[in-house]
């Protein structure tokens, strides 16, 4: 939740402190840059976890990419009804980003992407270290990201009211958390999993990090592990698949990114989408980081 607040106030400081020897192609090579670097130390993360479980992982996969899978279904689907009762609720991909792109530039960008995450991830398992530092070294690298994109949200002339009163962010939210809720139901019924459990894996919207920790404790070590992948997989899935799909499901995919909308993944849907897309965003994770630790601790009260 702090970081979360920490992040909101660098893109606020960006958009109040305009840096005008700051060209827009040099921020966004920038951008980029830093995209890159955030994939490789997830993937060296990811890898080092890898090494650390891969006995307990074989127990697991089955659920894990079951609910990996369900999730990325479902929530695209109830956002994609949701938006053919609303259309004008939809993200509109820029249409001169969408113009000048050519047809095989998203899919080399995925690519791209892919490659950094599997370089990290190698590095991971034959390294096993953990990284010093690593997690100031990400807040800098996402508190810079944020400032960045909050300068050229004002160079846009898009208003700080957008994100703070983004309805559209609010209402994706609210149904990436329903259809999220009802797949791990289900899917405990299909596992035979206690209804609060299931409930609890599916709580964390992405945010691997906080949400592994509080089943691990509240649970045990074995659902925290798989939440862990759960949630993480959201991240890495919406990076990839962004650059693909951009152009035909933006919002699906805002809503799809999950409380790293606001954080990881919010480069990305600004260099794909468009800056217009920011401030939904950054609303929708917001209220997904927020509803993780309340919901998790609450349905751990279910005695079922």
């Amino acid at each position: 939740m702090i970081q979360a607040l920490i992040i909101l106030s660098a893109l606020i400081l960006g958009y109040f402190i305009d840096l005008k020897f700051l060209s827009n192609k040099l921020m966004n090579k920038l951008l980029s840059a830093m995209i890159s670097l955030i994939i490789a130390v997830m993937g060296y993360n990811f890898g080092e976890l890898i090494y650390k479980l891969q006995g307990e992982l074989v127990s697991m996969l089955g659920i894990t990419l079951s609910f990996i899978a369900a999730l990325f279904t479902i929530n695209v689907l109830a956002v994609y009804g949701y938006l053919r009762l609303k259309p004008k609720r939809a993200i509109k991909a820029h249409h001169d980003m969408v113009k000048a792109q050519s047809p095989l530039k998203p899919i080399l960008t995925s690519c791209k992407y892919l490659l950094y995450l599997v370089i990290g991830t190698l590095l991971g398992l034959f390294i096993n270290k953990p990284l010093l530092h690593i997690e100031l070294i990400i807040d800098a690298i996402l508190i810079l990201t944020l400032f960045i994109i909050g300068i050229q949200m004002r160079r846009e002339g898009h208003s700080l009211t957008q994100i703070l009163k983004n309805k559209t962010g609010i209402m994706i939210a609210i149904i990436l958390m329903i259809s999220s809720l009802a797949v791990g139901a289900v899917l405990g019924l299909f596992f035979d999993i206690p209804l609060s459990h299931a409930l609890m894996l599916t709580s964390g919207f992405g945010w691997y990090s906080l949400a592994s920790i509080l089943n691990a404790q509240l649970i045990d070590a074995h659902f925290g592990t798989m939440t862990f992948f759960i949630d993480f997989s959201r991240e890495i899935i919406a990076i990839i698949v962004i650059p693909v799909l951009a152009k035909r499901i933006p919002t699906e995919l805002v809503s799809y990114s999950g409380a790293t909308a606001m954080d990881f993944s919010l480069p990305v849907i600004k260099d794909h989408i468009g800056i217009q897309a920011v401030p939904v965003a950054i609303s929708s994770g917001f209220v997904l980081t927020l509803a993780t630790p309340i919901l998790i601790p609450l349905f751990n009260l279910i005695p079922f």
